[in-house]
């Protein structure tokens, strides 16, 4: 699969969810070929790729869902307010979970208007809803008061095509794993490669001799003298109503023997290798599981316990797949950016966005130098993006000693941006709306390397630019050594501070300066740690205020 492109599978091109769980109502236009979800925790992240799973296979973390019905599926809006009804004259209605997966594939069979949406189309509607075979029962408790909360025990779930007839998963036009990476299960993808495996490299007499000899290892248990003695004792002191008791092997349908087999990977049973090595396996095999023809592919979190090595081998596997429509939870900035910042949902405040209106250089920056922290900026409340390290200990000791907190403790994240990415970063705030405090040198030219470098983003009221406005003093450096002089020479105070030792105490002003120069990161280290303050210059001042304004 290229990036960018269609897979050439059965995809879903819109997704509806209502009232399931984080989600009282979205529609979300999905990416063709790769769809990232991120988001805080708590964010609905999950709660996206739970819903894709359970339209497209019935199943709820490798169980029907159907089994697992539960009050807490519900909305907590939704929850809540129907609750409160109960306890009023104006009783609402047991309230509907829906799921709609709208398909990109014309097809009579599962083509219609039943949904949510009334478009005519092919797709799958999951409905989770009261039962109305049980009305008199439920309103015979509701006149007792006896409902306290939504009655499941009084619904049920529903799979139809858009065109009113029942989904049969075995038969459906989509088929979809999930591969959750935060939790040791992996039996679901383990029996998907053995049963292809089989079918693949196995004649159909081969694979009846195969199944024998797995019902005469049953047989060589039985005969074990062992489990032979074990039986016998048994027999003569263990009753249950009366009738005596033996251990076996489960007896199991005709193909269960192939849910016993198990993947060695270099004669170490999968089971047993790291978690890691587990999850990349994992991925990988469901990405190229093509006998089953699987063409939906949900990963929570998929950089889990992967090193940087594994985790490109992950992306590599993902770009080259065919067929294959993939949705991704993450928290890694190098998956993104990796896989194409433009293909990211951000979830924020019960809100989708997608970033895919990103200038198309600015996707393809970030995907060639993918170690930018992006999904730092695009997630965090409060943003102050500076040169280096420089310019964020300094802003970090000016807060402190302006608000007596670092800036963290208020919700704002210093960021090191290199200066030739700030354009970059400048567009995905623009795109989210997100104020954005840009620390930056004039570097001797504030018309050159400020107003014509950032014109296209100067009018954007979102974006605050803050910089040094005396060119002389072109960096950070000489902009702190300045306001820390008097009578043109350092204060002792500040030759103290940047001191180790008092290895400035004899140091004139150019001597110091060199020494900052040479030693960014070290002199704002000491600023940092010092017990003594210092001055800072009037745009350092400017920008820790820029979220503390009354």
């Amino acid at each position: 699969m290229k990036l960018g492109g269609k897979a050439s599978g059965m995809m879903i091109k819109k997704l509806l969810i209502k009232n399931y769980k984080s989600i009282e109502e979205v529609v979300i236009e999905m990416q063709s070929d790769v769809n990232i979800f991120v988001g805080e925790n708590d964010s609905g992240k999950s709660t996206i790729l739970e819903a894709i799973s359970i339209v497209s296979t019935g199943n709820l973390n490798g169980r029907s869902f159907e089994k697992q019905i539960k009050a807490n599926l519900f909305n907590q809006t939704t929850r809540e307010k129907y609750i409160a009804s109960l306890k009023s004259k104006k009783q609402i209605q047991p309230p509907t979970v829906i799921i709609e997966a709208y398909l990109d594939i014309e097809d009579a069979a599962f083509t219609g208007t039943n949904n949510e949406l009334r478009e005519d189309c092919a797709g799958i509607r999951m409905e989770l809803a009261f039962n109305s075979e049980y009305s008199d029962v439920y309103k015979q408790m509701l006149k007792d008061e006896e409902i306290y909360d939504i009655p499941v025990e009084f619904y049920t779930v529903s799979y139809h095509y858009f065109k009113g007839t029942p989904v049969v998963y075995r038969y459906a036009p989509v088929k979809g794993t999930f591969i959750d990476t935060t939790r040791k299960d992996y039996s679901y993808v383990m029996d998907k490669f053995v049963a292809s495996s089989i079918a693949t490299y196995l004649t159909a007499k081969e694979q009846t001799d195969l199944s024998t000899a797995y019902r005469k290892s049953r047989h060589t248990f039985q005969e074990n003298e062992v489990v032979k003695q074990l039986n016998l004792a048994m027999k003569d002191n263990v009753k249950v109503n009366e009738r005596s008791v033996a251990v076996d092997l489960r007896e199991d349908n005709i193909d269960e023997w192939k849910h016993q087999m198990s993947i060695m990977v270099e004669s170490i049973p999968f089971e047993n290798i790291g978690f890691g090595t587990q999850n990349s396996i994992k991925i990988e095999l469901a990405i190229k599981n093509s006998k089953e023809q699987l063409n939906l592919i949900m990963m929570e979190e998929p950089e889990n316990n992967l090193s940087y090595t594994n985790m490109t081998r992950l992306i590599d596997h993902i770009t080259q797949s065919e067929g294959k429509q993939i949705f991704i939870s993450t928290h890694s900035s190098y998956i993104a950016n990796k896989l194409n910042l433009g293909n990211i949902f951000l979830l924020y405040n019960r809100k989708i966005k997608s970033m895919s209106e990103l200038p198309e250089d600015t996707k393809r920056y970030f995907k060639k130098l993918p170690g930018y922290d992006t999904l730092r900026v695009v997630l965090a409340e409060k943003v102050i993006l500076v040169e280096g390290p420089t310019d964020e200990l300094i802003i970090q000791r000016a807060y402190l000693d302006e608000y007596g907190k670092l800036p963290m403790e208020d919700g704002i994240d210093v960021i090191v941006v290199d200066s030739l990415a700030f354009k970059r970063y400048c567009d995905i705030a623009v795109l989210l709306k997100k104020k954005v405090v840009i620390v930056t040198d004039n570097d001797g030219d504030i018309k050159k390397n400020i107003n014509d470098k950032y014109s296209e983003y100067l009018d954007k009221i979102n974006l605050v630019f803050i910089y040094e406005e005396n060119e002389m003093l072109n960096t950070i450096e000489p902009s702190v050594l300045e306001v820390n002089c008097k009578n043109g020479e350092p204060t002792g105070i500040f030759k103290k501070v940047i001191s180790k030792n008092g290895s400035m105490k004899n140091k004139d002003k150019q001597e110091i300066l060199s020494f900052m120069t040479k030693n960014k990161a070290e002199w704002a280290f000491r600023v940092l740690e010092s017990e003594e303050k210092i001055n800072y210059p009037e745009y350092i001042k400017d920008a820790i205020k820029q979220y503390n304004q009354s």
